[in-house]
């Protein structure tokens, strides 16, 4: 049985995408409603956030992993998925900082 398949590698960017985008709407829409106690240095939605960036960090990672084992394989269709995967990875990595700033900035 064959796991690394091109098939692999669309399912962790699409994991990938999906976390990211699941972590901009929950700073934007939900971090500031989620109660935070009196003296309390943080609440559950850092918490929460916490969860949503590692998860979203080890799906990255092992993403470029997949990416660089999927490039090592001589399938054209391999690399191609290689390349589609390692090129997700990094948009959604440039992406992550400044985005995160402003759904924090803009939060409803």
């Amino acid at each position: 049985m064959k796991v690394l398949r091109p098939g692999l590698a669309a399912a962790l960017g699409f994991t990938a995408a999906a976390l990211f985008f699941v972590g901009l709407i929950f700073r934007f829409a939900v971090y500031s409603r989620l109660y935070i106690g009196p003296n309390d240095p943080y609440g559950i939605s850092d918490v929460i956030e916490l969860i949503l960036g590692v998860l979203l960090l080890l799906v990255l990672a092992v993403s470029v992993v997949a990416a660089f084992a999927l490039a090592m394989q001589g399938s054209p269709e391999n690399r191609k998925a290689s390349k589609w995967l390692a090129l997700t990875c990094a948009v959604l990595i440039l992406l992550l900082q400044p985005l995160h700033h402003l759904a924090a900035r803009f939060s409803l």
